[in-house]
């Protein structure tokens, strides 16, 4: 537990505040604006963001990994952090005289000497200290820029709520209601960056109590305004209330606080329904940041305050019945993640139930007949591996428990044993024929192409339990005391597996679905890397979504919002959906920068989904349409006993009929160019296969 303030109870037997309008408040005011501007030095609200941002980059604790991935956003990708220290790359910072707004990360051969952005003096080689600084610089930016679209309406500024309350160790403060999928993301968001987010905090907060303590400052006079819609339910301390009185109005454990009455008092009369003003003389000790040491609106006399006691003076109250007039408002005034949880009030969270496999009429998945051929060494290898006549080799499907997949397994899951051969051969991904999975894959890149992306540009792979049957450690396998409310899951897990205790510690394929406590099959998770990609998907954001909040461009910790993936992508989407028919199955398109998904190992994380050598390559520009060269999983020692194994009829008949050209920049013979080089256009330079395993 960090040391720090904690809202204990400072109770008086009253709250004195000078009269409103009177030359104390106005006093007061004074005092505050100089505080707020460094005695005139700071004059607008950019230029107070760049002192912030400057001196938070600088002091943070984070690495810069730690902070690129925890700011994943509209101008913070992988590429980014991936590229540090690569002379090859370049940042172009999208303004001058405010580099951290963003920048576009460049291989040094596709700048461009027309363009002045691209002049020698103005971009910063990744190789060199300056670049680490800016990389810094914009990540800390994109972070307070979560606080400036809203203090409970982004999932990024929600998980900064809950690390508040645990960096400073916050009891009593108002609890906030959020939907299932909300709460998941906050949730994961704080699994990947909760230290991350406290040292923004805790750094934010030391700067501004030793700015406070410089002056001399003891407590700040400081207003707040509330309001409720006429139909809303308020909570009790804004009942039949009157103006002076002190009440106890919990807050959360951030919230934003002006040094200007006039200001809340205009913010209140742009709303209909009942508001109020509280004013409060908060002690320094629970001033968290001004907009020179962090979060905080210059424009509006802000700073963000911790909760301290929640006691206030109902400064004024606001009344309309009828609506107000038409002003301006920001896209966020028009957000809502959730609602405060008042006491008292009734809050329904229950969850739909959850249908029995078979009985929602979208999911079938794709029936597979097919038979393991007796005759064949593998084939009768893998019939006696099931049946535990044979020990299961390394090379067997396992998870990290050790558990490998049995006859029982198969049968409770549904899944014909021939899919083991395929996956283990890599002649196919589970749910697949080899057959499906030729026309899936070419499909797919003429996809892309029509959507003006040349199979140059992409890395395609398959993750998930399609890939490698067992789920990763993030997911484990329920057990009966997990499931004890759903009869259904019950009564199928004993059905799988009696009182026997042998069983996987992480969910096989299908195995969620099979239970019935999930309502899809195990889906095709595709990961489609393409740095091309994301550049097109920016400027599809900035044309369609300039009203969303920027940090969900690539939320999920450096992937494509679903939404602009579609948009950006047509014929990729009518791709998918046509073989989410076919298939039967959900289709998870998960588009990342060339680089990949963010190497967390660098972090100390065990869990992380980067490029692995074990990947199940679809497509690569240096293995261009890689499923007619599957493969095989199976090692060397393996073919000794059971032969060498043999492709599909489909796979063979592929490889005889059709040749694969070589990928551009490349001679037939397959030597390449040099690697310093980049290739195939704007994506910058090929990947070598196991980077960064």
């Amino acid at each position: 537990m960090s040391e720090g303030p904690i809202n204990e109870v400072h109770r008086t037997t009253a709250i004195s505040l000078p009269p409103v309008g009177s030359t104390e408040r106005l006093g007061q005011q004074l005092l505050a604006e100089a505080l707020l501007t460094d005695d005139g030095r700071v004059t607008d609200t950019p230029e107070a963001k760049t002192v912030a941002i400057e001196a938070l980059a600088r002091r943070m604790r984070s690495s810069t990994p730690a902070l690129v991935l925890a700011s994943m956003g509209l101008v913070v990708g992988n590429d980014m952090a991936s590229h540090l220290s690569n002379g090859r790359y370049v940042l172009v910072p999208y303004n001058d005289r405010y580099p951290s707004m963003g920048a576009d990360v460049l291989h040094v051969d596709e700048l461009n000497p027309a363009d002045p952005r691209h002049a020698a003096e103005k971009v910063v080689a990744m190789d060199s200290p300056r670049a680490d600084t800016l990389v810094r610089m914009i990540a800390v930016s994109e972070l307070m820029g979560s606080w400036a679209y809203g203090s409970d309406n982004n999932v990024r500024v929600l998980a900064l709520q809950q690390a508040a309350q645990e960096e400073f160790s916050l009891a009593g403060v108002l609890e906030w209601h959020m939907d299932a999928k909300t709460r998941f993301a906050v949730s994961l968001e704080l699994d990947y960056n909760r230290e991350t987010l406290r040292d923004f905090l805790r750094t934010q907060y030391e700067m501004t109590q030793e700015v406070l303590a410089s002056r001399g400052i003891t407590e700040v006079l400081s207003y707040r305004a509330l309001s409720w819609p006429e139909s809303a339910r308020r909570p009790d301390w804004a009942v039949d209330q009157n103006v002076g009185q002190v009440v106890e109005a919990r807050q959360r454990p951030l919230a934003s606080w002006s040094a200007d009455r006039q200001i809340v008092t205009d913010w209140l009369e742009e709303r209909r329904g009942t508001g109020v003003i509280l004013a409060a003389r908060l002690p320094a000790r629970d001033i968290l940041s001004l907009p020179t040491t962090g979060m905080g609106y210059l424009g509006q006399k802000e700073w963000v305050a911790l909760p301290g006691d929640h006691r206030a003076v109902l400064d004024g109250i606001v009344s309309h019945t009828a609506p107000a007039a038409t002003t301006g408002q920001s896209a966020a005034a028009a957000v809502s993640l959730g609602a405060p949880a008042l006491a008292g009030a009734a809050h329904d969270q229950a969850s739909a139930p959850i249908p029995a496999p078979g009985t929602a009429p979208r999911w079938r998945p794709l029936p597979i007949t097919q038979q393991l051929n007796p005759g064949d060494p593998l084939d009768n290898r893998i019939t006696r591996i099931l049946d535990g006549a044979e020990p299961a080799p390394s090379w067997w499907p396992k998870d990290d428990s050790g558990y490998a997949i049995t006859r029982r397994d198969l049968d409770f899951l549904g899944i014909s044993p021939i899919q083991i051969r395929w996956l283990l051969t890599g002649e196919a991904p589970m749910g697949m024929t080899p057959e499906l999975y030729q026309q899936f894959g070419s499909e797919m890149l003429a996809a892309l192409e029509r959507d003006g992306i040349d199979p140059s540009q992409v890395d395609i792979r398959l993750k998930g339990t399609g890939a490698g049957f067992f789920s990763g450690i993030h997911k484990t396998l329920p057990r009966e005391v997990d499931v004890a409310d759903n009869p259904l899951a019950l009564q199928r897990l004993r059905e799988w597996f009696g009182n026997d205790q042998n069983r996987p510690l992480r969910r096989p394929y299908d195995a969620m679905w099979r239970l019935g406590v999930e309502p899809e099959p195990s889906d095709f998770d595709l990961d489609i890397n393409s740095t091309a990609i994301v550049r097109a998907a920016r400027e599809y954001w900035r044309t369609h979504h300039s009203d969303r909040y920027p940090g969900d461009f690539m939320g999920g910790h450096g992937y494509l919002d679903k939404q602009t993936v579609s948009g950006t992508l047509p014929a990729l989407a009518e791709w998918a959906g046509a073989w989410e028919e076919k298939l039967g199955r959900p289709l998870s398109l998960g588009v990342f920068e060339s680089t990949g998904p963010f190497d967390a190992t660098v972090l100390g994380r065990a869990l992380s989904s980067h490029f692995k050598e074990s990947d199940w390559i679809i497509h690569q520009p240096d293995t261009p349409m890689a499923w007619r060269t599957p493969r095989s999983r199976i090692s060397p020692g393996a073919t000794e006993r059971t032969g060498t194994p043999r492709p599909s009829a489909a796979a063979a008949r592929s490889r005889s009929t059709t040749r694969s050209k070589p990928s551009p920049g490349t001679t037939a013979s397959g030597t390449g160019p040099d690697r310093s080089a980049p290739r195939h256009g704007p994506d910058g330079p090929a990947r070598r296969r196991g980077r960064g395993k």
